[in-house]
């Protein structure tokens, strides 16, 4: 019985976790464009505009192409699935992740890779040119950014001596806020979240101009329930990222369930801040920087990834890990 009493907490617990992710995911988008709105001067979107764009579309009527296969209708299922797969690793504000394993970091990357796989295959399902080019250019940024996105994590689990997001999160509080591999790491996964996130100066997530989208290009074809689905799976894809970055920044609001409702509380707000915070930030780099042009995206990640090379040799200098 204490077994099965053990099992039904964490799925509970699990449960709740990804309920979470899904209410705050819309949220934090909203937060973002007000934020963007407050640089520019103009009042922008009210903050919960984004959850009634969802409902919006999700009671339009859906258009497919003739061109379109079963690829196509299945590609904003999976990619949901896979956001929230990635979702399920991702410690919360208590450091509990409802899917803790070893080397569930590499099953991070591999859900954000799978997601891009078929984003990739919807793009060409319309037999669109716009689709088809921004496809080339997902899989050219993706060629760039999951070895920096790995390799930065990988800096971090050295560190900590942990492989699963949630004992890494877990090791950084005893870790030196100075320290220098850290410090690497986190600018490398720092420009490569940008770069996942689809923002400037990578991409410009509210353009509709052809010739430069590169994430929207790929959802031309897309209408109705899909594009709601598609939408909804890329706002909690921004939300785990500014997650991760928030915990291995500040991973001091980290703390057991078993503190009681007081401290759950205190960890959800501090953690919200803490979000609210880098969304703030974010918004701030793309209302003082323009978006860069596609053949000089490798300089910027290029940058990303150095970074976390450089966050591998000062492992092996100053602590000989490596």
């Amino acid at each position: 019985m204490d077994e099965i009493f053990m099992i039904l907490t964490r799925l509970l617990m699990g449960i709740g976790h990804l309920a979470l992710i899904v209410v705050a995911a819309p949220l934090v988008q909203g937060l973002i464009k007000k934020s963007k709105a407050f640089w520019q001067m103009r009042q922008g979107p009210p903050i919960l505009q984004p959850y009634r764009d969802l409902r919006k579309l999700m009671k339009k009527e859906e258009l497919v192409s003739e061109h379109a296969s079963w690829i196509f209708l299945l590609t904003p299922r999976i990619v949901l699935a896979g956001t929230l797969m990635a979702g399920l690793v991702i410690p919360g504000a208590w450091g509990w992740a409802p899917f803790s394993v070893w080397g569930d970091l590499f099953l991070f990357g591999a859900s954000l890779g799978l997601v891009r796989l078929f984003l990739t295959l919807a793009g060409l399902e319309g037999a669109g040119t716009f689709g088809g080019m921004g496809s080339s250019r997902e899989l050219f940024i993706g060629l760039l950014t999951e070895p920096a996105l790995l390799l930065g994590l990988i800096v971090l689990a050295f560190i900590t001596d942990a492989t699963s997001l949630q004992g890494i999160m877990t090791g950084l509080q005893s870790v030196s806020p100075l320290d220098i591999s850290k410090i690497l790491a986190l600018i490398a996964l720092g420009m490569v979240s940008i770069a996942e996130m689809g923002r400037i100066p990578m991409d410009n997530p509210d353009t509709h101009l052809e010739l430069t989208m590169i994430h929207e290009g790929m959802l031309l074809e897309y209408s109705g329930p899909s594009l709601a689905l598609l939408n909804f799976a890329e706002q909690i894809k921004q939300l785990l990222l500014l997650v991760l970055l928030a915990q291995i920044i500040w991973p001091s609001g980290l703390i057991p369930l078993s503190d009681g409702l007081l401290g759950t509380l205190w960890a959800l707000g501090f953690t919200g801040v803490k979000v609210a915070v880098l969304g703030f930030f974010f918004a701030t780099v793309e209302s003082l920087f323009v978006k860069r042009r596609l053949f000089r995206a490798p300089h910027y990640l290029a940058t990303g990834t150095s970074a976390a090379i450089l966050a591998l040799i000062s492992l092996w200098i100053i602590r000989g890990q490596i």
